[in-house]
């Protein structure tokens, strides 16, 4: 298992160095597919040996090489998140901790899950949270939501649950997921319109359609209450530290991702299971 968990880690570490590169290419039209990677200040082409998730930002003091501009701390604070992230979701699926996603109807009781069962989900989760990470700091850096990343989730997500509704559920509950992530799109999108975006932005509703499909409606909802007690407990603490006050703008969705991933490890399949598949 140590070899595998290891392995999570430095996918982890790879796909939040790829994460930088999106996070600052997003929005001004460059391609986040071709092209190498470069400094963003003096434009130079970046070597193998100036690309190593954190170790480069550590032997380089936080510079570029060649103009010694401070490279931003986000991007070694994205790949350690990522890299964190799949660690824990991979040990939890590995030990069936993790509630199983959409396609899989539950784990062998207590043991472990298939090795299909385990791969399949571990590769799901991650790539919610690789979503939940790019989109949680290109919105707290920008107050924009990448919309692009989170139609791709949103589409992951529903395909999740029409293979689950093949393997296990039937339509009914196909159908009842996808009303129930399209009421959390409505309930948000109320929220942006009706306050007229004081309370949050449009995209924020696109997250909450997105982590709805992607989880299942139960899920969605422990998440949903998740991320509102986490923004609470944010911005009281901001308040009394003096740093934020009653206009300071609050980046939401760092919280409804963050209550999504602690919703993967709260058992709430073994209390919902007999009445609905999600």
């Amino acid at each position: 298992m140590s070899l595998l968990l290891s392995g999570a880690v430095i996918l982890g570490f790879v796909a939040g160095s790829f994460l930088t590169v999106v996070v600052a290419r997003l929005g001004t039209g460059e391609t986040v597919i071709w092209g190498r990677s470069r400094c963003d200040c003096c434009l130079k082409k970046l070597g193998w040996y100036e690309l190593l998730p954190v170790l480069s930002f550590i032997a380089q003091g936080g510079q570029c090489r060649l103009c010694r501009k401070p490279i931003p701390r986000a991007y070694p604070a994205i790949e350690l998140v990522t890299a964190l992230s799949f660690l824990v979701v991979a040990w939890a699926v590995l030990n069936g901790i993790a509630n199983p996603p959409p396609f899989v109807r539950e784990w062998r009781s207590g043991t472990s899950p298939y090795w299909n069962e385990a791969v399949l989900s571990f590769a799901y989760y991650a790539f919610f949270l690789f979503v939940a990470v790019g989109v949680s700091f290109y919105d707290a850096e920008h107050k924009r939501i990448p919309s692009a990343l989170v139609y791709i989730a949103a589409a992951v997500g529903i395909a999740a649950q029409i293979s689950g509704a093949f393997r296990f559920s039937g339509l009914y509950h196909f159908l009842w997921s996808v009303a129930a992530a399209l009421g959390a799109f409505l309930f948000f999108w109320s929220l942006w319109f009706f306050s007229k975006g004081r309370v949050m932005g449009r995209g924020d509703a696109d997250v909450a359609l997105a982590i709805a499909l992607y989880l299942g409606p139960i899920l969605a909802v422990v998440a949903f209450l998740t991320a509102f007690w986490l923004g609470a407990v944010f911005g009281l603490a901001g308040l009394l530290a003096g740093r934020l006050n009653w206009k300071s703008e609050i980046a939401l969705a760092p919280f409804l991702f963050g209550g999504a991933v602690l919703s993967l490890f709260i058992p709430v399949r073994l209390i919902f299971y007999n009445w609905l598949i999600f």
